[in-house]
């Protein structure tokens, strides 16, 4: 999984539409790896993405509050070759991991968002689509917490691999 020069590493954020919660990750992946200089990118996809569909209102109201701009961001739907593109796939529940197993095959890189940092992966990261400001702000602390451990991991396994 390691990055080049050439090439940053590239993480693929999946959920179901694409216009919440994988969006929100990936654009604070985005963020906190280019705050602390790291050669990381992140995309979203989903697993029945309203395509073309811009990032939910409230998704970009909680980002921008932490001062983070939705950069254009567009839905898609997962495809055989964003995930050959991904270097790591994080989705957001088991659902998203049986759906990704079921329409292409199971990798290796396909893992839990949960599951990644070590956490119990059972659970998905509740989806806020549908309910109030309020939600999509919980749901973007928590993917926050995960991505900060995302992040961790990839250093110290670049870390250990030099």
């Amino acid at each position: 999984m390691g990055a080049t020069k050439e090439r940053p590493k590239t993480v693929l954020f999946v959920c179901t539409a694409n216009i919440c919660r994988s969006p929100m990750a990936a654009a604070l992946f985005n963020a906190l790896a280019e705050e602390r200089s790291l050669p990381h990118r992140a995309e979203s996809a989903g697993v029945a993405a309203l395509e073309g569909a811009g990032m939910a209102p409230y998704a970009r109201e909680a980002l921008a509050e932490l001062g983070i701009r939705d950069e254009g961001h567009r839905a898609q739907q997962v495809s055989r070759e964003l995930l050959e593109r991904a270097d790591l796939v994080l989705v957001m529940g088991p659902r998203h991991l049986r759906e990704i197993e079921r329409s292409f095959g199971s990798s290796r890189k396909v893992y839990t968002l949960r599951g990644f940092v070590g956490e119990a992966d059972g659970e998905e990261i509740p989806d806020p689509y549908g309910f109030t400001a309020h939600a999509y702000r919980a749901s973007l602390r928590q993917l926050l917490e995960y991505v900060e451990g995302v992040l961790e991991r990839l250093r110290e396994e670049e870390s250990s691999s030099q």
